[in-house]
């Protein structure tokens, strides 16, 4: 519900703002990385991205990093 709060407030599209909830659920802090390797791979793989991440948690906490990787190694997602 956050996440989509300030998609909305930011104005952003929803397609800009890549999410894995309603296929793996909360993933806890393996959250940002599944997301990338999932939604992102295909990119990632071939070129330079620039990417913001953010991450929220409980008690206000939150963290957000700026960056430009790529190409990178994705490799499959393998669910146990």
């Amino acid at each position: 519900m956050i996440n989509e709060f300030i998609r909305k407030q930011l104005k952003l599209d929803a397609a800009k703002v890549p999410s894995t909830l309603p296929m793996y659920g909360n993933t806890s802090c393996s959250t940002i990385p599944l997301t990338m390797a999932d939604r992102m791979a295909g990119p990632l793989r071939t070129a330079r991205q620039k990417v913001i991440l953010c991450g929220f948690g409980v008690g206000l906490s939150w963290g957000t990093v700026a960056f430009e990787p790529g190409p990178l190694v994705c490799p499959p997602i393998v669910e146990v």
